[in-house]
């Protein structure tokens, strides 16, 4: 009975056509080499190789064993190699979501990395609103989300997530109308901003009408903070809350519109119309200055803030081989590129 060690040397010398090299390749002694080959000649009854002290080529047989054997030898390792992804749970489907359509080039960058590595691992995208915090990974709509530090900040994740490391961090910058008093400081103090109106998500219907018990919180919320709902992005936590006083104070907005209300939005495009209306400001990452920028928006370096951090976040109990593996190329693709948004490589 031929050994499956037995056709990997004969399989390398054929490759090779060097028992030295053979050797080397296999982690064995030129000695094994030699005598395997020996071993399966006695077993064919006929020469596999022509030996001699300058050159090893196949006999007539040993090529027509050669070239029969490597095509089988390749399927069985790759059907090997397709059994133990299956069994660590790398084949099949992992749905990410992601905020923001900068955000999503870094995930279709991850997992065209992770597709290299596993090609039996398929990815699918799925965009979140502001509104969503973590509900779509309750709800089991996705099975890990790119989120910052500001919507999920990790020493407050709620019990039963899981994060992974931070893939890349971006200075927060505040949007504002072009007309706004703002738009011509080169920067602003975060101790300036609770002069200013604060726009914040519209809490979805649904999620507003559910209740916690006595110190416990609510769904899709972080744990001893208000709702997620409540902190657009982290607005909130990051910059004092604040509104204008009156149409003339310091934090009117332009023309005083706004003024006196905490204005609401339902998705990205709302914000940036509001913003650019004059109905408020909003903190975001400084990507959306180059990515998101318009005519009627401005946007401001917030000085003595801290830094938004991207990563990966999941359910403790769906946690799996999928997941890690992603985590693990998102990481290894941020690693290798100084600004992963625009795949510039490098390293860090």
């Amino acid at each position: 009975m031929v050994e499956r060690r037995e056709i990997e040397i004969f399989l390398t010398v054929g490759e090779e056509l060097h028992f030295g090299r053979s050797a080397e390749r296999l982690h064995v002694s030129v000695a094994m080499v030699s005598k395997t080959i020996r071993k399966l000649e006695r077993s064919v009854g006929a020469s596999l190789f022509e030996r001699t002290s300058r050159r090893v080529a196949f006999t007539a047989i040993g090529r027509r064993l050669f070239e029969d054997l490597r095509p089988a030898h390749q399927e069985i390792l790759d059907a090997f190699a397709r059994a133990v992804a299956s069994g660590r749970g790398l084949d099949g489907v992992l749905r990410v979501g992601f905020l923001g359509t900068v955000t999503a080039e870094f995930v279709l960058r991850a997992a065209e990395l992770l597709r290299t590595r596993h090609p039996g691992c398929e990815v699918r995208l799925r965009e979140s609103r502001f509104t969503d915090g973590t509900a779509p990974l309750r709800d089991d709509l996705i099975d890990v989300l790119l989120i910052d530090n500001f919507a999920a900040p990790v020493p407050g994740l709620a019990p039963g997530h899981s994060a992974g490391p931070v893939l890349f961090r971006e200075a927060p910058v505040l949007a504002v109308s072009a007309r706004h008093p703002l738009a011509r400081r080169e920067a602003v103090d975060v101790s300036e901003l609770a002069r200013y109106e604060m726009l914040r998500p519209r809490p979805p219907s649904e999620q507003a009408e559910r209740t916690s018990a006595p110190g416990e919180a609510a769904e899709g919320s972080v744990a001893g903070q208000a709702p997620r709902w409540a902190a657009p992005r982290g607005a909130e936590r990051l910059f004092p809350a604040g509104r204008a006083q009156s149409p003339s104070a310091p934090g009117g907005t332009p023309g005083g519109r706004g003024a006196g209300r905490n204005t609401e939005f339902s998705s990205v495009q709302e914000m940036w119309a509001l913003v650019g209306a004059g109905h408020g400001v909003f903190p975001v990452p400084s990507h959306a200055s180059v990515y998101d920028a318009r005519p009627d928006v401005a946007f401001v370096p917030v000085e003595g803030a801290p830094a938004y951090e991207w990563r990966l976040i999941w359910l403790s109990s769906a946690d799996n081989h999928r997941i890690r593996a992603f985590s693990e190329a998102a990481r290894d693709y941020a690693a290798a590129h100084p600004d992963p948004l625009t795949g510039a490589a490098g390293a860090n």
